[in-house]
């Protein structure tokens, strides 16, 4: 049985000193390949690799289990008189210590008491069912314990001879795997706890599973792929983890048609690289991304802005290698035609639905207030100049040349910024 954790050894014959939790294998096993050799406990840092051996039975004061829901113990040991406190994953954890009470009782159940404290003054019986491995690496045969490389934080992988064939460290920090032809993503990624910054790079990735926005990114680089442009691929975007914790964000060189409309709900996102792509049109949406501060589009087919950019304090904005230049007064591919417009028809349900949430001034963005599906109609709904949401009744036309409120933005020198604007009615549209 073996637990990657973080652990501090502290010695009770010495007063004071430091506690400094490191980064451990915790194993537990048999001292060698001696039928009659006693389980051991051994403890391997990156500080010391030939590890240290406790011994098991008759040698454990208590174990302490009073935060064991926060994925915290404390082992005491007689021989040497060291405590070990332990903090890891609370399942994993839960799972070692079984297999050590299973030990201690001689696989028979034991009491737990009040669940603060396992007691060991019972009678030590080594257990018959109870298989464990060996502790001991010889050159013929490698135990468990023949690697430290679970220790490592960090993972770089360019080739697929790189690839770890024993899976990923639960330690990881930091995973990089680029220029490998990966199609489909490896679900062993989806369980690094600790992961915060992955780089899929030149690849070929054409969706991500939903699944994987459960983990806790800060930075993720999913440049030179094929994602697709479906809202199936970017489902990921709607779990809580990733919106609370994604903060930068590189979709360039994936043959975007469009920036996928999920983006808006990663709200911790500071960072946007969304270049060479074949984006023409950018969601009136992306203001509800209020942390956003620098977005790029560099060479796209953007013709135009929305006006809601206006909402938005960025401080870096590329539009570099573009389209944005006067060809037309209006814009023909967002303008209604008269017979197609649905000025004094029915709204519909969601439409009424919106409307009444945003005059009751219900706080729609907190989770389980609003069905989902109203939500997304307020969120994916564009903004009037007068600040009244535009639902199916609506004007689209170019307005004139805007400034955005934006420290540093990146145009070709015969380019303007253009808006597209939309409009609650026709009045709204003549004060343009």
């Amino acid at each position: 049985m073996k637990l990657i954790c973080e652990t501090c050894t502290i010695n009770r014959a010495v007063s004071g000193g430091k506690r400094v939790f490191l980064k451990t294998i915790l194993a537990i096993g048999k001292g060698s390949e001696r039928k009659a050799d006693e389980t051991k406990i051994m403890l391997i840092t990156t500080s010391n690799k030939t590890g240290t051996k406790y011994a098991v039975l008759g040698n454990i004061d208590k174990i302490f289990t009073r935060f064991l829901e926060e994925g915290k113990a404390t082992i005491s040991f007689r021989v040497p008189e060291h405590d070990v406190q332990i903090k890891s994953d609370k399942i994993q954890l839960t799972a070692f210590l079984k297999v050590l009470k299973l030990v201690l009782t001689g696989g028979r159940p034991g009491n737990d008491g009040d669940g603060k404290m396992l007691s060991t003054t019972a009678t030590f019986v080594q257990p018959v069912a109870l298989r464990l491995p060996c502790l001991t690496v010889d050159s013929k045969k490698a135990s468990m314990l023949g690697s430290t490389n679970v220790l490592s934080t960090r993972c770089v992988i360019k080739h697929r001879k790189d690839y770890p064939s024993k899976g990923f460290s639960r330690l990881l920090v930091s995973l990089q795997i680029s220029d490998i032809k990966l199609c489909r993503l490896d679900t062993q990624i989806m369980l690094l706890p600790q992961l915060r910054s992955l780089n899929l790079s030149n690849n070929c990735l054409q969706q991500l599973p939903r699944k994987f926005g459960q983990l806790r990114l800060t930075d993720l680089d999913l440049s030179n792929n094929n994602l697709q442009d479906s809202a199936d691929g970017w489902q990921w975007l709607l779990e809580p983890n990733i919106q609370t914790s994604l903060q930068t964000l590189n979709i360039s060189s994936n043959g975007l048609s469009f920036l996928p409309i999920n983006l808006i709900y990663a709200r911790s996102l500071v960072t946007l690289v969304a270049d060479n792509n074949l984006i023409r049109k950018i969601p009136f949406a992306l203001w509800k991304m209020l942390r956003l501060r620098e977005l790029s589009l560099a060479t796209n087919h953007i013709t135009s802005i929305p006006e809601t950019l206006r909402r938005m304090r960025l401080q870096r904005l590329d539009l570099s290698a573009n389209e944005l230049f006067e060809k037309e007064a209006t814009v023909p591919d967002l303008r209604l035609p008269e017979s197609a417009t649905k000025i004094g028809q029915p709204s519909s349900l969601f439409e009424l639905a919106a409307r009444l949430v945003i005059q009751r001034k219900i706080p729609y963005w907190l989770p389980g207030i609003v069905p989902f599906t109203i939500v997304e109609t307020l969120h994916r709904t564009p903004l009037c100049g007068c600040g009244q949401p535009c639902f199916e009744s609506r004007v689209y036309e170019r307005a004139k040349v805007i400034s955005l409120n934006c420290k540093h933005i990146i145009l070709n020198a015969n380019h303007q910024l253009y808006a597209d604007c939309v409009f609650c009615s026709q009045k709204c549209s003549r004060k343009v």
